[in-house]
């Protein structure tokens, strides 16, 4: 085993061991965002070997955040698409959800690893490792229910297997394997697989296109030339063929998770919780409750990419706790702005401070056209919608303009592939721009949600960490090779990450302890309360009742209300609180009292109210 290898194993071990310790110590592996407590239901939906299940009634009593109860059926299913519940399942019936994220989190550190050696060099390839399993973004999602960590293995599977494809060797195999990481992400989150895909998509064009031509201007000097002229053709058809078609299997798994659902197998599931949840720009309740324009897509990319530049690796200028050394002591404005705003990061995040450095080597100098093509384009679609050359405001409410503008925005970012292709093709140049452009495509697809995403980290950019940390690794991996002292590029790396760890990423995700109010507190409450082994109905009475006042308790309610505690909302109108007590007479029946956010145990005094300080819901953040 060389000091790579155990570079790397220690890599992947804290990158598994962090997000135990993140999950059990700050989210108590618990869901603490709607989104969760919906992949938890539906995992255990599938768990009992179903897709959906029977509303029950009173179905208000039994009512989940994203759980949506369809009325011309009478089935009761999460709104949001299979994949990433279908591997929670895995954990659920573990009986351990959590592990799920912590086990991807491991292989993606492996693969990243793989990938930048690959391509690149071992260097680059254990920088980019570390970059990733240090990354406060990384380490704050992995330790969460939520399904980017999933999304970024499979992406990162799926640039490896698209890799492996293009040196030749078993390609169909490497083609199958890429179906299904592409498969999976459509599945887990389809506008991450538009932005990550878009690409790989043209270039997977490009290179049939150049099989005809190589074909067409092959010379006859034999009987069998046809043959000839078909088999790079062919070699280049064929694993791509296979990955569309696995992609195009897996993918079909929503309209049949969605038929199940509604028997529409076209309807969008997400838009019967939230008319106006749809990608695309339009009206107000159309798309988004104030409607979506480009500018506001752009505002959103700008507030999210602030914090991202500093939640992706943790550096920059300025610090978020009051106590040198003591990550203890957060600010209290930066904790609120974790946990309420959706704005500008007040800080200068520093992360990126690599990536035009690491464009430049991978791009080589022979190919400074491509970074001019680049920085011109990023000036002019940044410009277009800023200030001072910004254009009219009546054109950039226009959904026309701005699907046209989306458009050629994408083509701006594949066009330097053609230049590629015909150009004096080189594989670390064509992989530093694909990579380049799968993290780019991810900021471009986004434009068209009418919400950003701040509060799990900027997550929607999340799937991009991998390109963003092996392209990082180039520069750093450049200075090993001019100076000759691998250990001290590796040394300051290792203090640079350390730091941010105990100086950033502890604070900015021990801040959202008990998010949404919700804790093991309660279910140990309940325990404690427990007459033997006699399972229990927690009955919670109260007419204005939020998710968040019973939300620990609903992670432990199974969607079959058979499981060991099961919570039910009695809100006072006539009849609800005897058709649940019929529906459980051989329960304990535990009471308690709640209004917004607060629960209380019938007898005791009611808690603080709380509900207006925190935990309004990133999706409530739609800010123009």
């Amino acid at each position: 085993m060389t000091r790579h290898h155990i570079i790397i194993l220690v890599l992947i071990l804290f990158s598994m061991a962090m997000s135990a310790l993140i999950s059990r110590v700050v989210f108590e592996r618990l869901p603490h965002l709607e989104d969760e407590v919906a992949y938890l239901f539906q995992a255990k939906t599938y768990a009992g070997g179903r897709l959906v299940v029977e509303t029950p009634e009173p179905r208000r009593a039994y009512w989940q955040p994203f759980v949506v109860d369809y009325l011309p059926t009478g089935e009761r299913f999460s709104k949001y698409t299979p994949g990433w519940p279908a591997l929670l399942t895995v954990g659920v019936l573990m009986g351990q959800p959590w592990i799920i994220n912590a086990f991807l989190s491991g292989l993606t550190v492996a693969l990243v690893y793989r990938l930048g050696r690959e391509i690149f060099s071992a260097d680059v390839g254990i920088i980019a490792a570390a970059l990733t399993a240090f990354s406060p973004m990384a380490l704050l999602l992995n330790g969460t229910l939520m399904g980017h960590t999933a999304a970024l293995f499979m992406v990162t599977l799926f640039l490896y297997a698209y890799w492996r494809i293009e040196r030749g060797r078993h390609a169909l195999r490497w083609g199958i394997v890429a179906g299904i990481a592409l498969g999976m992400i459509v599945t887990t989150r389809p506008l991450t697989a538009v932005g990550i895909g878009a690409p790989l998509i043209a270039w997977s064009l490009l290179r049939l296109l150049m099989s005809i031509i190589r074909r067409d201007d092959a010379p006859d000097r034999s009987e069998d030339v046809g043959a000839q002229r078909d088999a790079p053709l062919l070699q280049t058809f064929m694993p791509l063929f296979a990955l569309g078609i696995i992609t195009l299997i897996i993918s079909a798994s929503i309209p049949i998770y969605n038929y199940a659902a509604t028997h529409e197998p076209t309807k969008n599931l997400y838009t019967l919780v939230w008319p106006y949840d749809r990608v695309g720009f339009g009206a107000a309740n159309e798309y988004g409750r104030s409607g979506h324009t480009l500018q506001k897509g752009f505002n959103h990319v700008r507030f999210d990419l602030s914090l991202m530049a500093a939640d992706l690796y943790g550096w920059q200028i300025g610090s978020i706790i009051t106590t040198p050394f003591d990550p203890a002591t957060i600010k209290p404005e930066i904790k609120n702005q974790l946990l309420n705003e959706g704005d500008y990061w007040p800080f200068i995040g520093i992360s990126w401070i690599l990536l035009p450095l690491g464009l430049v080597i991978g791009l080589r100098w022979g190919s400074i056209f491509i970074a001019a093509w680049f920085f011109l384009g990023f000036v002019i679609i940044t410009q277009t919608l800023n200030l001072p050359f910004g254009l009219p405001d009546d054109l950039l409410q226009n959904s026309v303009f701005a699907w046209g503008w989306w458009f050629v925005a994408m083509a701006w970012l594949c066009f330097p592939l053609v230049m590629i292709a015909f150009g004096r093709d080189n594989f670390q140049v064509r992989w530093t721009w694909l990579l380049a452009a799968a993290a780019m495509g991810l900021i471009i697809a986004h434009f068209t949600y009418w919400i950003g995403s701040q509060r799990y980290s900027t997550r929607y950019y999340f799937e991009g960490l991998t390109a963003l940390s092996i392209l990082s690794a180039l520069p750093l991996a450049w200075l090993i090779q001019k100076i000759g002292s691998r250990w001290l590029v590796y040394g300051a790396l290792a203090v640079a990450l350390l730091y941010s760890l105990y100086a950033y990423s502890t604070p900015r995700i021990t801040a959202l302890y008990h998010y949404n109010f919700i804790g093991q507190d309660k279910i140990d409450a309940i325990e404690a309360r427990r007459e033997g082994d006699r399972p229990v109905l927690v009955l919670v009475s109260g007419s204005d009742v939020r998710w968040r006042a019973t939300g620990a308790l609903m992670t432990v309610t199974s969607p079959y209300l058979d499981s060991d505690i099961v919570v039910a909302w009695d809100n006072l109108q006539p009849g609800v609180r005897e058709a649940i007590l019929e529906r459980f007479p051989d329960r304990q029946v535990i009471e308690m009292e709640a209004n917004g956010n607060d629960a209380w145990f019938i007898g005791e005094e009611q808690g603080q109210e709380q509900g207006e300080e925190q935990g309004q819901g990133e999706e409530q953040n739609d800010r123009g």
